[in-house]
């Protein structure tokens, strides 16, 4: 932007009803990337994009926003060269029409050179148009770019949003630009805090927008209110304890208020009783209340609820809020006591009357499946646990499912069989496995640290992979509403990090083989382990390029290990680590260029049908760079396979580096397409001798320089 430029603020705001809190980040992100988009398109020079937000409002700041666009130059392509001109050299008839649509003679027309030739182009000179006509297009664009989950119709137009629209900010400094979403025309005004002042409030410049928030009790800048409900929390906790850290509660609380107010209150300590999972989550569920420890650190019968405004009669919000966690708490304290007098026994027998799929069975005979995989899982993998102790914590698994509790909860899935089997004298194992056996519970969360849940977690979810694969269930695109990616992410994290050496190709006979005999009988299941296997190495090659390692040398580890299929996962990481290392050592490129030269012509030969034979005569090598190639080969052979068995990988590269020479005298010296058509063929044999030496380690073919 030139000094002679003249520099504005801009601002956006969207006035709503009542925003969903999960709406907004995602919103605000759409916001700023539909404003970047449109504003480097119009070539509208700008230093920064800002987005702010509460429930009742989106806004978008932008800072130093130019007059008007630059200048530009805008090639539209007409016909080729060779239909824009005849024998002769004359423009077609193709040519004067072109420039007549762009009113131009062809003689102003000039040549461009393209992928595909040379072609008749009209070079249009834009000028700059004046941003406050821009706006007028850009911001009513951006407001419509904004998708939701879920949205509303509440006026005749038939416009979408989340919710319904109450009043749009639309600045270019002073000037309001002018438009009109909905029934809602742009203007210079936006509401204060509902709850206490719904008066207007008048924003005649930009940059005053969050301090004229601000002093309606409006906090408009997220980052500012999110500090605030910290600091609240603080004032009004210190005096009995400290609140137990969420920071996900804490930005939940952020968008369901404009101005947080901490309140402090109690429950009847009676409740104390019941397991602090139980409270914290009747608390956060019921009120978005933040749960108190005492100045010992013990959990105690306070909590903390964030009021949207001050207030001065704070007495009234805290009654409030205890009035209706005392009701949850109350409701809690029923289900606990029902759910221990039932037993675990007894919801196991429910589990009968549970669908687990349609077309699958219920969620009992999942369970069956899921002990007789366990049970073979635990053999196979040398787990070495009681098959007794393990088929009885696979019994209980689920058992929490159908209890009142969880009915009511559900995020205590996992977690109340876990507090219902300590609370009934199950063993500590046989308890944490009924947690453990649901984790991971994200991509990145903690696996299973108990070796019973470990096995029933690998089980569950290999027949809930295994399963829905036999029906057609499989994601596709972001769609994944049976949460088969996670199990998938979930059972590769727990191979590759706790069974490294394994081979999962039993383990899948073993889910398919476990399904019951209608789900055999699906036309999806012939190729469902091929597919789910694919599955797997697809969620194998992201989640490592997500971990930073490069895509190409994911590739090159990944192709080589699909030839052994889903076996030593855990290799991977110590493969890519060593090939990355190796890199870095030597002319590797060119051992790449290699390899990738053999690649291609064993590749050419096998699509030519030429045979070639499964082992080298050394009778027919006659020139002393095969033979020298061939003695080489066979020592790194050796050498390679020591000490891949090892696990030394980083040697392995080392034989990659000491065969280089050879291959490359071969090359050199060496005519491979012979006359003589065995000599031919024993060349072929060699080239492929030595290509198979590393296949199964890394495919150096894929590499680039």
């Amino acid at each position: 932007m030139t000094k002679n430029d003249k520099i504005t603020n801009a601002l956006l705001e969207i006035g709503t009803e009542e925003i969903p809190s999960s709406y907004i980040e995602p919103a605000l992100k759409q916001m700023e990337d539909a404003a970047i988009k449109a504003f480097n398109a119009a070539g509208l020079k700008y230093d920064s994009v800002k987005t702010y937000a509460t429930p009742r409002r989106l806004a978008l700041m932008v800072n130093n926003l130019a007059e008007k666009s630059e200048d530009r130059n805008e090639e539209i392509l007409g016909p080729s060269i060779k239909a824009a001109k005849d024998a002769s050299g004359n423009f077609t008839q193709a040519a004067v029409g072109f420039a007549a649509r762009n009113g131009v003679k062809p003689e102003k027309l000039v040549s461009k050179t393209t992928e595909k030739g040379e072609y008749l182009c009209f070079v249009k000179h834009i000028k700059g148009e004046k941003t406050e006509k821009l706006l007028s297009v850009i911001f009513p664009d951006i407001i419509k770019s904004i998708s939701f989950p879920k949205t509303m119709v509440w006026e005749e137009s038939g416009f979408r949003f989340a919710r319904p629209v109450r009043s749009i900010i639309a600045l270019y400094g002073k000037k309001i630009i002018k438009f009109q979403i909905a029934d809602v025309k742009s203007s210079n005004w936006t509401i204060g805090l509902h709850t206490t002042d719904k008066s207007k409030i008048k924003i005649d410049l930009p940059e005053k927008y969050i301090l004229k928030l601000k002093n309606k009790s409006v906090l408009a800048d997220q980052n500012e209110r999110k500090e605030e409900i910290r600091k609240s929390i603080e004032a009004v906790v210190k005096s009995v304890g400290s609140v137990i850290p969420d920071e996900g509660l804490i930005d939940e609380v952020n968008y369901l208020v404009e101005y947080p107010v901490a309140v402090l209150c109690t429950f009847d300590k009676k409740y104390l009783e019941l397991p602090q999972e139980v409270l914290t989550v009747c608390m956060k569920k019921s009120q978005k209340c933040f749960a108190v420890n005492d100045k010992n650190g013990k959990f105690s019968n306070y909590f903390i609820g964030i009021k949207n405004g001050v207030s001065k009669h704070q007495e009234i919000a805290r009654e409030g809020y205890e009035k209706v966690v005392v009701a949850r708490l109350s409701d809690a304290e029923f289900f606990y006591r029902n759910d221990l007098a039932n037993g675990l026994q007894a919801n196991v027998e429910k589990l009968k009357g549970v669908v687990f799929h349609k077309e699958i069975g219920t969620v009992y005979e999942k369970v069956e499946r899921i002990k007789q995989i366990a049970l073979f899982f635990n053999k196979e993998f040398a787990m070495n646990i009681d098959e007794e102790t393990l088929a009885k914590a696979v019994m209980f698994a689920k058992s929490d499912l159908v209890s009142e509790m969880v009915f009511e909860y559900p995020e205590l899935q996992g977690v109340m069989g876990k507090i219902y089997a300590q609370k009934l004298g199950e063993s500590a194992d046989t308890a944490q496995s009924l947690e453990q056996h649901y984790w991971p519970l994200s991509a990145s969360g903690r696996l299973p640290e108990n070796r019973i849940a470990f096995i029933i977690s690998l089980a569950d979810k290999i027949d809930t992979l295994a399963a829905n694969f036999s029906i057609g269930l499989e994601p596709s695109g972001s769609a994944d509403p049976y949460g088969l990616r996670r199990a998938g992410i979930g059972f590769i994290r727990m191979v590759t990090e706790n069974l490294p050496k394994q081979d999962l190709a039993k383990a899948l006979d073993k889910a398919f083989d476990c399904l019951p005999d209608n789900v055999k009988r699906n036309p999806k299941f012939g190729q469902a382990r091929e597919r789910l296997a694919s599955f797997f190495w697809q969620r194998i090659e992201s989640g490592l390029e997500s971990e930073g390692y490069s895509s190409e040398e994911v590739k090159a580890v990944v192709n080589a290990s699909k030839g052994m299929g889903l076996k030593a996962l855990g290799t991977l990481k110590p493969r890519l680590e060593a090939l990355n290392a190796a890199r870095k050592k030597g002319d590797f490129a060119s051992i790449a260029e290699a390899f990738k030269r053999i690649n291609n012509i064993v590749n050419q030969a096998k699509k030519q049908n030429i045979s070639i034979p499964e082992s080298v005569d050394a009778a027919l090598l006659s020139e002393e760079s095969e033979k020298a190639l061939y003695a080489a080969a066979g020592k790194v052979k050796t050498e390679a396979e020591n000490y891949i068995n090892k696990g030394e990988y980083d040697k392995v590269f080392d034989d990659v580096l000491e065969i280089k020479p050879s291959i490359d005298d071969f090359f050199e010296k060496v005519m491979v397409m012979a006359e003589d058509e065995n000599v031919k063929k024993n060349r072929m044999a060699l080239l492929n001798f030595v290509k198979n030496i590393f296949v199964s380690f890394v495919d150096l073919s894929v590499l680039q320089n």
